[in-house]
């Protein structure tokens, strides 16, 4: 019994000790985007309907694996809202203490889309889908990094990869201005992270 009672207590004290390390991961993975950030799902309306409207846009880009990838991501409680997340980030992958990994998604970029060039002249339609498009191309650089790749111009290599590719699919169904406007997107989404990829090449492994 005395046995027993000692492994009960051993068992107890493990299980306490490891939550405790997971609200201290917890904790840091808050901090590192920013603070206050809170589960995806349906209790978060706003969030929810966005999130949802982003996995139909995508459905519509011919993309219904990154769709379905990042309902799955959401639905294992991975996909967080970051309301306070640095503006130049629209995303950002965290993994605390190898035992909470998140992807924090900034909820401006989720709920708004806001114009990105209000100043240039080139449409609401245009900047809202290049809005869309860049959204989402980082949000499939985090899934490299949740998956595992750790090199920083890999993972903008891969993502500048997936806008070639969302481009070379949607144009064969577009033409004329709506074609045009596409193409400036996507183009603009992938100068964006060209120069960001050569940036981390400069940089080095770390980056």
């Amino acid at each position: 019994m005395n046995t027993l009672l000692k492994l009960a207590v051993a068992v107890a004290i493990g299980v306490s000790t490891y939550y405790a390390i997971v609200r201290v991961a917890e904790e840091k993975a808050n901090a590192l985007a920013g603070g206050g950030t809170f589960v995806l799902d349906e209790r978060s309306p706003a969030e929810w309907t966005a999130f949802g409207a982003l996995r139909e846009r995508l459905r519509q880009w011919d993309e219904p694996d990154l769709a379905t990838t990042l309902f799955r991501l959401q639905e294992g409680g991975d996909l967080w809202v970051a309301p306070d997340l640095e503006e130049r980030q629209s995303a950002i992958y965290v993994n605390a203490l190898n035992v909470v990994t998140r992807i924090f998604v900034r909820r401006d970029e989720l709920v708004a889309r806001e114009l990105p060039f209000p100043d240039l002249d080139v449409p609401e339609s245009a900047q809202r889908t290049f809005a869309t498009i860049r959204l989402a191309g980082t949000l499939v650089h985090e899934l490299q990094h949740y998956e595992g790749l750790e090199d920083e111009a890999e993972t903008y290599a891969r993502e500048i990869a997936w806008y070639e590719g969302l481009r070379a699919r949607r144009l064969e169904r577009l033409a004329g201005e709506e074609g045009r406007w596409f193409e400036w997107a996507v183009d603009s989404a992938i100068r964006t992270a060209t120069a960001a990829r050569e940036k981390a090449e400069a940089d080095g492994p770390g980056s």
